[in-house]
């Protein structure tokens, strides 16, 4: 009788267990590391072409996995193998049935004996198609961010380019001028070619910068002067402020290194102070301005972005970090959504607050700085004020 109720115990275990791995999407292994034959679950014959029966798990990488990441992944199994960790994962696609290709996360418990040689591992593959698709979507969505960005800012752009293009013409006119001197200046000579290198470098940075925006990239990971990044999206929008009648200014502290990505870091600084700049312009009091500052607090570099507009209503202060809410009747409602998630994977949080002496709001976000006290601190550059009436 006991043996009996035994028998129904294990039956029923093992249906839960069969049911249970029905319904998960990840595909369960075993590989025995002695007789190097891996088993997976049933459900696995979405990734792999193999015949659903032990096979030996060397093999079975080298013609399921695609071969753009063979090499690597046997490579770092190896290794692991070698080591002493105990959980093993890693991230590859595998050729699927026909021409199709599955991105796969693997995570793996490897259990050795006492003398550290692996015994057995067990471990789940998780399809990443859907997550890949989601940060596909991300992307595009960062970039037609970008896009929009860029298209607002153009005219700023084209002054900006068209400037130092006129000072070249000047120039290269005037050195022709002399040039039919009997006895040109050598020294006025020497200055015009310096003014139009000049003047060319700085048409150059412009298009630089404007190039990084519109490139689709990853986020890499440098030491990062952050008062640089700040005077170079002050200078992308001033001319857009000036436009507008809107004093932009940009105050700046003795600030330290920080570890990031400028060029998305240029992208959060421009959502904000274009949506301060919009924000500013609907103001009729007259006082339209909008400050960007950054200053060293508590361990942490603070960079606000203040505006005398209509300020934030009350319960909106949490949800205009939220994809799709916008203020605008014509927005995505994208830009502050984005603006977080860069300054979250930087580390840092975004916050947004009604200024408390006088009207408009403030956004600031902050940033830790590089493990290394040693570094040395970026210099504060000048004081950049643009008023609408340069």
């Amino acid at each position: 009788m006991a043996l009996k109720r035994a028998r129904a115990q294990l039956r029923s275990r093992i249906e839960r267990q069969k049911l249970t791995l029905r319904a998960s999407n990840d595909v369960i292994f075993y590989w025995n590391a002695n007789s190097g034959l891996v088993r997976w679950s049933a459900n696995g014959g979405r990734f792999f072409t193999a015949p659903p029966r032990p096979c030996n798990a060397w093999r079975l990488l080298q013609r399921c996995v695609d071969k753009r990441d063979r090499e690597r992944v046997q490579h770092e199994l190896k290794l692991f193998m070698a080591g002493g960790e105990a959980v093993w994962e890693n991230e590859f696609t595998l050729k699927g049935r026909g021409k199709a290709r599955v991105p796969v996360r693997v995570r793996g418990i490897l259990v050795r004996d006492a003398s550290g040689k692996p015994l057995k591992m067990v471990g789940a593959l998780t399809d990443m198609t859907d997550a890949q698709t989601a940060n596909d979507a991300a992307r595009a969505l960062a970039r037609a961010a970008r896009l929009a960005t860029i298209g607002e800012i153009t005219a700023g752009i084209t002054h900006e380019v068209n400037q130092p293009l006129g000072a070249i013409l000047n120039n290269a006119e005037t050195g022709l001028f002399l040039l039919q001197r009997r006895r040109p200046s050598i020294a006025m000579l020497r200055t015009i070619l310096e003014d139009i290198r000049n003047d060319d470098l700085r048409a150059s940075q412009v298009v630089r910068r404007t190039r990084a925006l519109l490139q689709t990239r990853e986020m890499i990971r440098e030491s990062v002067s952050l008062n640089k990044v700040l005077a170079e999206a002050v200078d992308l929008l001033w001319m857009q402020a000036r436009r507008r009648g809107i004093a932009l200014t940009l105050s700046q502290g003795s600030l330290p290194s920080i570890s990031g990505d400028a060029v998305h870091l240029q992208q959060v600084m421009i959502n904000l102070i274009g949506n301060a700049l919009d924000a500013t312009e609907v103001d009729i009091t007259g006082a339209k301005r909008v400050e960007v500052l950054s200053q060293y607090v508590d361990g942490c570099i603070r960079v606000s972005v203040r505006d005398t507009g209509c300020g934030i209503a009350p319960e909106h202060l949490e949800d205009i970090f939220e994809s799709f809410h916008s203020g605008k009747a014509e927005g995505l409602g994208l830009g502050l959504s984005i603006a977080r998630a860069i300054v979250k994977a930087h580390g840092g949080h975004i916050f947004a607050e009604n200024n408390q002496h006088g009207p408009g709001a403030t956004v600031s976000f902050e940033l830790p700085v590089l493990v290394d006290a040693s570094t040395a601190p970026f210099p504060p550059s000048t004081l950049l004020v643009r008023q609408a009436a340069d």
